[in-house]
């Protein structure tokens, strides 16, 4: 599914990136923007980074085992 209408950037391209990305020792932290300019282009109108962001952090829930933030938990933790 095409989630960047921008860019063209399917789900899978987003994941995949976000992944390689982790996986580099040396590699930055998968944000929107480094996932974007990791795949050789940059973010435009940024009506996907919503989606962006929950394609991009689900892999890394599930390799600690699916468990999931609550948005509330996350908003908690960002006002800290």
């Amino acid at each position: 599914m095409i989630v960047c209408s921008c860019n063209v950037l399917s789900e899978k391209q987003l994941r995949e990136a976000a992944e390689e990305m982790r996986a580099d020792p040396n590699g930055k932290v998968p944000t929107p923007g480094a996932v974007f300019r990791h795949l050789g282009c940059r973010p435009r109108c940024g009506s996907c980074f919503p989606s962006v962001i929950d394609i991009i952090h689900e892999k890394g829930s599930e390799e600690t085992g699916g468990a999931k933030a609550e948005p509330a938990t996350l908003k908690r933790a960002a006002g800290r």
